[in-house]
């Protein structure tokens, strides 16, 4: 096959693609601009002859850190294709689904794609290249370092020429007289060695709080983790508290990690679903990782056992919070948001909310009917709008 390249195997993050073997040319195609655009991916064209097929296949996704799908009637009807993405779900991976023929996704592989980012059918492989790329699935973490593109010959070579310029300048020197390996040192006096007494400022000082960002984190729970993975596309290895601040928005509903609102509804009884099904209420409580979050624009929490939200306070850049359907009754906690504009409150247990007024650009308040009577100020500087 013309566009055949070889695949990635190495340590470092890396794409999986699963892909019909009869739609070889178009798949191909598609991920060798890719890889010529310098992202690490592996496909299953490379595993050497004689090897232990699914054994090698399994190896891959587990290691990998995201997924590329290209979905045809043909892959959905591959059992090894489904074998693939059933343990990329199990595995939390995250999948991105490239649309290769405008065919309904079967049931069986609804619950797979659920929450999945699709890109629709297009009809050259340029265009599914370029929509890949714009998709942001493909971060700077599966992008080749400038020195996986050192070739070992090359740097072999450097070594040598670096060597033969230290031999020569060794070499000159010596018929110079500049320097004289046989030539002993002069006398010197000898005095007695004074061990300086430290001071204070001499003292090396240990910044605890500075070096935590570099510890790796203990997720509160799993959905935390899920989440938190999802937003930096790491789906394993260990992450360190310093990553934390490159997230801008984390989105909770119940007992799922949704990266579009859109999908989540309360129903006229206050049962909350995520595309018209009903969640469960989350395991989120311990807020203790969010102070790390410097970046956090956007935050839901909806549907989760919280009891005390205090720790998002320090948020300085966060806009929008959305609290829904969650067991707070509480909110005098939440006293050190500046930014924060729209705070959303349906279906709470909260029935005080003159805490709010002290927030300085808070400008819209949604709650609910079924928490009625409420009690805030009448001048309070936001607007409060009611919902059924």
């Amino acid at each position: 096959m013309s566009d055949f390249f070889k695949p990635y195997e190495g340590t470092r993050p890396f794409l999986f693609v699963s892909y019909a073997h009869r739609q070889s040319d178009e798949v191909v195609s598609t991920i060798r601009i890719l890889h010529e655009k310098g992202y690490r991916l592996w496909y299953d064209e490379g595993i050497p002859a004689g090897s232990d097929w699914p054994a090698n296949i399994s190896t891959h996704m587990h290691n990998c850190e995201r997924v590329l799908f290209f979905l045809s009637k043909r892959s959905m009807e591959s059992p090894n294709c489904y074998s693939e993405m059933m343990t990329a779900s199990r595995l939390n991976k995250a999948i991105l689904i490239i649309t290769l023929e405008d065919v309904p996704i079967e049931e069986r592989w609804q619950e797979i794609f659920k929450d999945m980012q699709i890109i629709p059918l297009l009809g050259t492989s340029e265009e599914r290249a370029d929509a890949i790329l714009r998709s942001g699935f493909l971060t700077k973490r599966f992008h080749v370092t400038v020195s996986e593109k050192i070739p070992w010959r090359a740097a072999g070579l450097t070594a040598s020429i670096l060597v033969f310029v230290a031999a020569a300048c060794v070499l000159g020197a010596l018929v110079t007289g500049s320097w004289d390996p046989v030539k002993q040192p002069e006398p010197t006096v000898e005095t007695a060695a004074v061990t300086p007494v430290p001071t204070p400022t001499q003292v090396p000082v240990v910044n605890i709080g500075e070096a935590e960002k570099y510890f790796a984190i203990s997720f509160p729970d799993s959905q935390q983790e899920r989440a938190v993975r999802t937003a930096l596309g790491s789906q394993s290895g260990e992450i360190n508290r310093w990553q934390l601040s490159e997230i801008e928005a984390l989105y909770f509903c119940g007992n799922i990690v949704t990266d579009d609102m859109n999908n989540v509804a309360f129903d006229t009884d206050g049962v909350c679903r995520v595309n018209g099904a009903p969640v469960i209420t989350g395991q989120v409580s311990d807020l203790s990782l969010f102070s790390d979050m410097s970046q956090l624009k956007e935050l839901a929490l909806v549907c989760q056992s919280l009891n005390n939200i205090s720790g998002l306070n320090g948020l300085v850049l966060l806009r929008e919070l959305n609290l829904s359907g969650s067991n707070i009754a509480d909110i005098s906690g939440l006293t050190d948001l500046p930014s924060l504009e729209v705070i959303n409150l349906e279906h709470t247990n909260i029935k005080d909310m003159t805490p709010l007024e002290g927030l300085p650009a808070l400008k819209t308040v949604t709650v609910s009917r079924d928490m009625l009577p409420l009690k805030w100020s009448s001048d309070a500087p936001f607007d409060v709008i009611l919902t059924d």
